[in-house]
């Protein structure tokens, strides 16, 4: 989920360069075997964004240059490489349909298998709407904040330059304030919520946090009284 959201990240930019009226453009990507589709569309930041992901025959260099060349003929505006940012290991690309502010990227992850991996997601810029308050507090000087919001599910994902100690007391006492009990480690409900926290630590201090939750969980059950005996 934590690489969902860093693609999400990716998508969200947009340019001011207006063209006429183009077909609507269909992904294609050589030597697919197999396809999955991610169901419903998801919101990044108010956005909203449609993923797939497709495994292929094909090699990561050649799948890159197909899809340059099919956004290149489409007439997306592709940035310059000083403008990019590269927010994952692997390649990856974005373009703009300036038309219709929709922004199309793509990763290419390889396989020890041989084959690659493809995810492809479609930001409508054109549709964004303003994001509502953060589910949960932000650590002070928390940066590169991401919010998602899908079918039964919240995501909030951001950096922040911490010891992943404090960032773990900080959650620990924000979140018995606001009435979550921790059931397990990185885990608390409330009622019929159940809130995930991630601390991954990284390079020059920074940590990377992740909170997901999930809304109409059920609660655990209470053990129901053992009646006396001679009552009902």
């Amino acid at each position: 989920m934590a690489r969902v959201g860093v693609l999400v990240l990716a998508v969200l930019w947009s340019a001011g360069v207006a063209f006429a009226q183009r077909p609507t453009f269909t992904w294609d990507v050589p030597r697919v075997l197999e396809s999955v589709d991610v169901p419903g569309v998801m919101r990044a930041n108010g956005v909203p964004v449609k993923l797939r992901s497709v495994k292929s025959a094909e090699r990561p260099e050649i799948i890159l240059q197909h899809l340059v060349d099919r956004f290149e003929a489409a007439g997306f505006y592709i940035p310059p490489d000083a403008h990019r940012t590269q927010r994952l290991a692997e390649p990856q690309l974005t373009a703009l349909d300036t038309d219709r502010l929709i922004s199309y990227t793509f990763f290419l992850q390889p396989n020890p298998d041989g084959t690659t991996t493809v995810v492809m997601g479609e930001a409508n810029l054109g549709k964004a709407r303003k994001e509502q308050d953060t589910f949960a507090p932000i650590f002070p000087g928390g940066t590169d904040v991401m919010r998602s919001d899908m079918e039964g599910a919240r995501s909030l994902a951001y950096t922040v330059v911490a010891e992943p100690a404090k960032v773990g007391e900080f959650y620990l006492t924000e979140l018995r304030a606001a009435g979550f009990t921790e059931e397990a480690q990185g885990t608390w409900r409330r009622g019929g919520e159940e809130l995930r926290v991630g601390l991954r630590p990284g390079p020059g201090g920074r940590v990377s946090v992740l909170l997901m939750l999930r809304t109409s969980v059920e609660a655990p059950a209470l053990d129901a009284p053992t009646p006396e005996v001679g009552k009902p």
